[in-house]
């Protein structure tokens, strides 16, 4: 349990910290705003060098705004211990995610050393992979057996299995993520009794923006099999559990799909025309459940993790409002990219 003084300060620092999120006109603003106002704002020292070209400016620019993330992460996690302090901290691991698939696909093209590690990112060390050593080893198979002696065991004993089954990136990447969400729920009802309904049903709600835009990939671009796509699914949504996966899996057009859903995202999602739209769509609906917890939960944890959240969108928009800029892409792409001036419907 988060002592008392604790939540207060959570509370206290969400309240604090969300009058860093940005508004949507402010979106607006930074397609037109000097470079290094951008560079003082997002702490990204260095964007207005035009001695890195627009590859490493990119890579530049997403790993200041990462570290930007992590810092504000290190703020939340101070007054945290026990099961509430994990489960903050393995939200926060997605990122790490990343470098382990930039590793493992690195081994599987036979790319050179220096080659996969200038594509890393530099992560506190709570939640970083010891890249130097799985550099260093010789294949997939040995990578993941070295990843089994770090806090990430449960993903990579899982990843292991799949691949010495399959020998292939694709369910190797599913079942990454998988793992990840699963390992996220579990730390999640680890939690203390308050906590666990509110941060339930928030990342119940991240997990049902996962599940359907995969079960529409896997079924109906990847054409995989409605067995194979349920094993690849997280049974612990909000509104989307177990016995209505199986239902859906079985489903071969989109519309069918998403009129069998729910009430709360049929309404939402009948009649959108294709996946990124669903996506999208799933997308808006968990913001707006983060935007009510940061400001309603009685939750200390639950308020920390939506703020997170919420500060993480923002940042891939900026980053999309960035990259456009550098690669000097006309307003209406940038825009489409970085979702502006986009009709929202309500929940």
């Amino acid at each position: 349990m988060i002592p008392i003084a604790g939540q207060t300060y959570l509370k206290t620092r969400t309240a604090v910290m969300s009058g860093q999120l940005l508004a949507e006109e402010t979106f607006t603003a930074l397609l037109h705003a000097p470079l290094h106002q951008l560079e003082s704002q997002f702490g990204l020292t260095g964007i207005g060098d035009r001695g890195l070209n627009a590859t490493d400016l990119n890579r530049h620019i997403e790993r200041g705004l990462i570290h930007s993330l992590m810092n504000e992460l290190s703020i939340l996690l101070r007054p945290l211990d026990g099961s509430s302090r994990e489960t903050l901290i393995y939200w926060a691991r997605k990122f790490e995610l990343f470098n382990l698939k930039a590793l493992i696909r690195g081994k599987l093209n036979n790319l050179p050393y220096d080659q996969i590690r200038e594509s890393l990112h530099s992560l506190p060390s709570l939640i970083s992979l010891p890249h130097e050593t799985l550099l260093r080893t010789e294949n997939v198979p040995e990578l993941l057996r070295q990843l089994e002696q770090t806090p990430y065991e449960a993903i990579a004993r899982q990843a292991r299995r799949v691949y010495e089954e399959k020998n292939e990136s694709f369910s190797l990447d599913a079942t990454i993520d998988h793992r990840y969400y699963t390992g996220l729920l579990k730390h999640a009802r680890s939690c203390p009794g308050e906590d666990q309904a509110p941060l339930l049903k928030l990342i119940g709600t991240l997990i049902d923006r996962q599940n359907l835009p995969w079960l529409l990939r896997y079924r109906l671009n990847y054409q995989l099999s409605p067995t194979e796509t349920y094993y690849l699914m997280i049974p612990s949504g909000r509104h989307i559990h177990a016995d209505l996966l199986k239902q859906l899996v079985n489903m071969q057009e989109l519309p069918h799909i998403l009129e069998a859903l729910p009430a709360p995202l049929a309404e939402r999602l009948t009649g959108l025309p294709h996946i990124m739209a669903v996506e999208q769509a799933m997308t808006d609906s968990l913001l707006e459940q983060a935007r009510k917890c940061l400001q309603f939960s009685p939750s200390a944890i639950t308020r920390s993790l939506a703020y997170m959240m919420l500060r993480e969108a923002d940042l891939r928009r900026v980053f999309a409002i960035l990259q456009g800029r550098i690669l000097n892409l006309n307003e209406t792409v940038i825009h489409q990219a970085a979702d502006i001036f986009r009709e929202v419907a309500g929940v």
